[in-house]
């Protein structure tokens, strides 16, 4: 197990009575256990793990992890609701190369009709890839964080707009841009949480291996 003590992200997140908190995340991939966590609540985390180490994402386990730092939610003000559990899979790898989906460059943000702003995007260096329909980009891929020298891994988000679903364009985007960041010797990285079968299934479509599961707790502010 890697922990990681997220002191500088827990003193930005009270100091500035932030809106959302993380306190603890975890993920199982390809067998490693790598948690991140704020510094109080870390011995109630490490003795989670100690108990649950060979069950980490079962319903009793993480309920027993909600108990264990929820004092940290009540010291601060924070609460729970429907959305504070994010449950989900990783995938990784390099797909094939799609003749579907192109590069994206900033002049495209013009013709763009999904949420994601790719001018801002491409100028940040960031890899974007998409798929054209009737002259407007309607799917697309981009990395998360710009692509630099010695970069060895790149997670990616993916999205469709929801009139060109069901016909292979986030596959299609996902595939185009995974193969670029292949040729830079970057491996992809995709997340979808656990009830997002649709995510699920682009993620298969596009020749990506399920490498592990991801699993955090976000807290609101009452």
């Amino acid at each position: 197990m890697i922990l990681c003590s997220e002191r500088e992200d827990e003193a930005f997140v009270i100091e500035n009575e932030w809106d959302v908190a993380i306190p603890v995340s975890f993920s199982v991939i390809d067998g490693e256990c790598r948690i991140s966590c704020y510094p109080s609540v870390e011995q109630e985390v490490r003795d989670f793990y100690e108990q649950y180490k060979d069950d980490l994402f079962s319903d009793t386990a993480l309920a027993d992890l909600w108990g264990r730092i929820d004092f940290f939610f009540k010291k601060h003000g924070y609460g729970s609701d429907r959305f504070r559990d994010r449950w989900g899979y990783v995938f990784r790898g390099t797909a094939e190369d799609s003749t579907l989906a192109r590069r994206l460059s900033a002049a495209d943000e013009d013709i763009n009709e999904t949420t994601y702003d790719i001018e801002a995007s491409v100028e940040d260096g960031r890899l974007a890839f998409g798929v054209l329909e009737n002259g407007k980009v309607v799917s697309v891929a981009v990395t998360h964080t710009p692509i630099e020298d010695g970069l060895a891994l790149s997670e990616v988000g993916v999205e469709t707009v929801p009139s060109s679903r069901k016909r292979g364009y986030a596959a299609a985007s996902l595939r185009a841009l995974s193969a670029e960041l292949g040729r830079c010797g970057i491996e992809t990285e995709y997340r979808c949480q656990r009830y997002n079968t649709g995510s699920y299934r682009v993620a298969e479509a596009a020749g990506l291996r399920l490498a592990g599961k991801y699993y955090y707790y976000v807290g609101r502010k009452k």
